[in-house]
């Protein structure tokens, strides 16, 4: 496509990196890492947290990431993609905060298309499950389309397991501070139409920072606690950042309201002080071997100079 160019270049040390651009926008995926790392205009900044830490390292495919002899979830940054919900990482990892490490921490293999790459997860030795996801920009203007795919290809590591319901789970991380949106649905299967997480280990601030605007949940970034709410939305979550404002959007299956994730959860929003996550799900399903659960997003930036335009513009939605 004449509008876009793809080249190979070498980003914070990931030398193969891969930078997808138009006139307008531009994203750069670390297949080192799986995960798409930086998305903003040409001349803007990245709206995604990157940690420093993590500069230049490339995970080996299936296995766990380690600090201090201790299993860890890499705090990297950037936008990446989970299989199950976190209420069954302790059967997968043996720790509540560590997910599947063979997709959440592996190298993944990419391939460029026309306008844009694809990646691909290693088999999962956990679930026996793969994710696909084809990334692609518009010509024109700063629309971003993700077409995903979680494909069960060999049986689960054990039976118990193999009974883990699974989901895509996409994860953008938002630097902060910044303002994060969600709109309330009528007739919500959550009181107020959304919900709090009770967590056992810590405490959960959101409810300082939450406010209702007409039909809009808005909560700022956390400037210490960490703080996480969900709610049944059936359309869009969306940050704004620095006068941009980021839109995930994503077909919400009324068929299938009852197995999302969390009791109905279609999108949540997680945060502390470094960085502001939106997260979006698909339903839930257990597979067999060749079946498949399919989820996409597509994601777009405008440039806005206030919260109040922010509001507004959302409420166009």
């Amino acid at each position: 496509m004449s509008g876009i160019t793809i080249k190979n270049i070498a980003y914070r040390g990931w030398e193969k990196s891969i930078e997808i651009s138009n006139s307008e926008i531009k994203l750069i995926v670390a297949p080192e890492v799986g995960r798409i790392l930086h998305f903003g205009f040409l001349e803007g900044e990245n709206i995604f947290y990157e940690n420093q830490e993590f500069e230049g390292v490339e995970f080996c495919s299936g296995e766990y990431y380690k600090k201090d002899s201790n299993i860890q979830a890499p705090n990297v940054g950037g936008n990446r993609v989970l299989p199950c919900s976190e209420e069954y990482f302790h059967l997968l990892t043996g720790s509540r905060h560590v997910p599947d490490p063979c997709i959440n921490a592996s190298s993944y293999t990419v391939s460029c298309i026309e306008n844009g790459v694809i990646l691909e997860s290693p088999i999962s030795k956990l679930l026996g499950i793969q994710i696909k996801r084809t990334i692609t920009i518009s010509e024109k203007g700063t629309g971003v389309n993700i077409k995903q795919e979680l494909v069960k290809k060999i049986a689960a590591q054990n039976q118990e397991i193999e009974k883990i319901p699974l989901t895509i789970w996409s994860l953008s991380k938002i630097k902060t501070p910044n303002i994060s949106y969600l709109p309330i649905q009528e007739n919500s299967v959550f009181k107020n139409g959304f919900m709090v997480p009770v967590w056992p280990d810590s405490k959960n601030n959101a409810t300082s920072n939450i406010a209702l605007k007409s039909s809009l949940l808005e909560i700022k970034s956390s400037e210490n606690l960490p703080q996480k709410v969900g709610a049944d939305a059936k359309k869009w979550v969306a940050s704004f950042i620095n006068k941009y404002v980021f839109v995930e959007q994503f077909n919400f299956d009324t068929e299938l309201k009852n197995t999302y994730p969390d009791h109905g959860t279609s999108v949540t929003i997680f945060g502390n002080n470094l960085f502001t996550e939106l997260e979006c799900l698909s339903p839930e399903k257990t597979l067999i071997i060749g079946e498949k659960i399919t989820y996409d997003l597509s994601w777009s930036l405008q440039k806005i100079d206030n919260k109040n335009a922010a509001n507004r513009f959302l409420e166009t939605l």
